[in-house]
């Protein structure tokens, strides 16, 4: 059983995502409480959900939550049930997310998390956006599909870490030519700033291209434009069951029956099918047929490295199969953005009431951001959009001046530890409502659609100079690292040097980037009669244990251990985490404690950076930019001694180079 669902203020239901156990379970509840009329209720059974009935079996949970959250300021973080339920909180913006469900709670808590980090990349804090318009909480449910499908297979997903397609160099330097010629044919749009062109090619990075100017994307970002590129494909008969708060009871009874569903016969965490039916789907407009070269476009909040959501016009599509184009283009709304943040932050401070001593400097960094957001909107090129959002802003300056003579200053200056007096409170809910609007209007209102002639013209170009090469990359895709690397090297070659080793996740946290061979999915009853114990080795690693290896180091990596050794019955495991500073030397970190994990946020760099945090925390008054964190997963035969294991783990380190091309770094002793 799997849910996710985002309530508002009002404990309103703005979004919610399950699948079938969830719908049977809810209407077997609501039926023993009397909520629904129907005497035996079907767990197994598609049926309608009342938003209501959601509504009134969750507000107890959620009106309890925030009540920790406001007047204990100790939210809850899970709750655990009878049944083996587990329900995880997490607040964004003043919203809600839920996640229910039988799996892990750190499974779970990582759902949600992602779920944020996508809401944020979509709509910012404009969360009730996903209420109102299809097109996004469309978008929310694709980009959640094609992360759990590539969280489930794909290793740069598991370790959250981009993969470069390793090539060779005629074969790169022929696609930064085909990037650098898409770039350069876009400065002539008025109304676009080209920064970034990328290829991808199943979900490897093949080739980036920035403009000089350009802030440098983060890996996350880049994650993220896979991700984009992937949800596109997603069709709508994919689809976990997607309940909307509109449509919520629109299932007609008919469609009751077995209707070819797949249902959830399992508590492994994935998402469930659908079919999207006219009558059961409320976005129908995905089931049809996209037509052959449609280029899309959207606007994302991307977070660049200087860690801020700014506005991006992101247009991309699939060359060939396999082979994808990204363009990303800044929008000039990124300081408008910044000031409307700003103002939305410091009201949810005041309304919370965290502003602990600082309530001049919130109202002086309220009143400024106000300022000059009104000045930023008159910047905006002639048009309609500037229209909007001038006028928006406008309505924004007049509440907020509201706002102030309502008894907001005398509040602050009387000591923030006074309760909020009702009219103030009032006043800034709905400025906060009010500023949210103006947000939407003022950096979501871009006009994906002006320069789509000179987009399609640079699309075209990019598609003719590397059709020569889309059926080798889409081949070099599928074994990655396998065919051949740098100098004729092949990682299989590379391998014979290390006897024993049969798998390896290397990972440069500086930059982001998974160097591991391509993972062999044979079950062991597929082994052949190979003599090399080690080629056998490689076919019965099985994807699971891959995953459950990262998993339970991640375990102990929340607890401070940064490097581990276990075994089962047929591997020998080990994590190797290390830090050197920009010089190449070793640096060793103070002891951690098992407390980190409450400081920390869930490993990866997704929903937020983890190893810059545990930088930050572990080497305090060091500049974190200037540590180099690696991580290393290794798998080695069963029969392989420690000392083995650690000499091997050097040795990799300190050559992996050989394959991927010169690093600057020097490996640390790993001991």
């Amino acid at each position: 059983m799997l849910a996710v669902l985002i309530f508002d203020q009002l404990n309103d239901v703005v979004y919610l995502r399950c699948d079938h156990k969830f719908v049977g379970h809810v209407r077997s509840m609501a039926a023993s409480q009397g909520l629904l009329s129907e005497a035996v209720v079907d767990p197994d059974q598609v049926a309608q959900l009342d938003p209501n009935i959601v509504v009134q079996l969750f507000s107890p949970l959620v009106t309890s939550q925030r009540i920790m959250t406001t007047q204990f300021n100790n939210p809850y973080t899970s709750v655990s049930c009878q049944d083996g339920t587990t329900v995880v909180f997490k607040e964004y913006a003043g919203y809600l997310f839920v996640g229910v469900g039988h799996q892990e709670e750190s499974h779970l808590q990582r759902i949600i998390s992602i779920t944020i980090r996508i809401v944020q990349l979509i709509v910012g804090p404009c969360v009730t956006t996903l209420k109102k318009s299809d097109e996004k909480s469309s978008l929310l449910d694709n980009l959640l599909e094609a992360w759990q499908t590539l969280y489930a297979k794909e290793q740069s997903y598991l370790v959250e870490a981009v993969e470069r397609l390793v090539v060779n160099a005629e074969l790169s330097a022929a696609a930064v030519k085909a990037l650098a010629a898409v770039v350069d044919k876009l400065k002539s749009a008025k109304d676009l700033t080209p920064c970034h062109a990328l290829f991808f090619v199943r979900n490897k990075l093949l080739a980036l291209y920035s403009s000089r100017s350009a802030q440098e994307l983060s890996a996350s970002d880049v994650l993220f434009l896979n991700l984009l590129v992937e949800a596109s494909q997603v069709k709508s008969s994919d689809y976990m069951e997607d309940i909307s708060p509109k449509n919520i009871a629109e299932i007609p009874d008919e469609k009751k029956e077995d209707d070819g569903i797949e249902l959830d016969t399992s508590d492994s965490g994935e998402f469930y099918s659908i079919p999207n039916t006219p009558s059961l789907g409320r976005h129908n407009s995905h089931g049809e047929e996209e037509p052959e070269g449609k280029i899309r476009s959207c606007v994302l909040l991307l977070r660049t490295e200087m860690c801020q959501l700014t506005p991006h016009l992101v247009h991309y599509e699939t060359l060939s199969d396999g082979l994808s184009l990204v363009i990303v283009s800044e929008v000039n709304r990124t300081q408008l953005s910044v000031q409307l943040t700003t103002l939305l932050t410091g009201l949810e401070e005041m309304i919370t009431g965290e502003i602990n001593g600082r309530g001049k400097l919130v109202l002086d960094a309220c009143d400024t951001a106000v300022r000059k957001s009104q000045e930023l909107a008159r910047r905006i090129p002639k048009g309609r959009a500037a229209e909007r959002a001038e006028k928006a802003l406008q309505q924004v300056h007049f509440r907020w001046e509201n706002v102030k003579k309502s008894g907001l200053e005398d509040w602050l200056r009387n000591g923030e530890d006074a309760e909020v007096p009702m009219r103030v409170d009032a006043s800034l809910t709905s400025l906060v409502d009010t500023a949210r609007s103006a947000w939407r209007v003022a950096c979501l209102g871009v006009n994906t659609s002006t320069s789509a002639p000179l987009v399609e013209s640079a699309v075209a170009m990019a598609s003719e100079r590397m059709a020569d090469y889309c059926h080798f990359l889409e081949v070099k895709a599928l074994r990655n690292m396998t065919l051949g690397c740098r100098s004729g090297l092949t990682i299989n070659k590379y391998l014979e040097e290390f006897p024993g080793l049969i798998h390896f996740l290397y990972v440069d946290r500086a930059s982001h980037q998974l160097t591991s061979p391509t993972l062999l999915t044979e079950e062991p009853g597929d082994l052949t009669k190979d003599s090399d114990s080690s080629a056998n080795g490689a076919r019965a690693l099985t994807v699971a244990r891959v995953w459950s290896m990262v998993e339970f180091a991640r375990t102990h990596l929340t607890k401070g251990h940064l490097s581990l050794m276990w075994k089962d019955t047929t591997f020998s495991y080990a994590y190797f985490l290390w830090f050197e500073d920009s010089g190449g030397n070793p640096l060793k970190p103070g002891e951690l404690g098992e407390s980190i994990n409450e400081t920390l946020p869930l490993p990866g760099v997704l929903c937020d950076d983890f190893y810059r945090s545990l930088c930050v925390q572990t080497f305090p008054g060091m500049d974190p930019s200037r540590i180099r964190v690696y991580e290393l997963f290794c798998v080695h035969l069963g029969l392989a001694t420690s000392p083995c294991v650690l000499e091997h783990t050097r040795r990799l380190a300190a050559t992996i180079w050989e394959v991927t091309g010169p690093i600057d770094a020097n490996p640390a002793d790993l001991l």
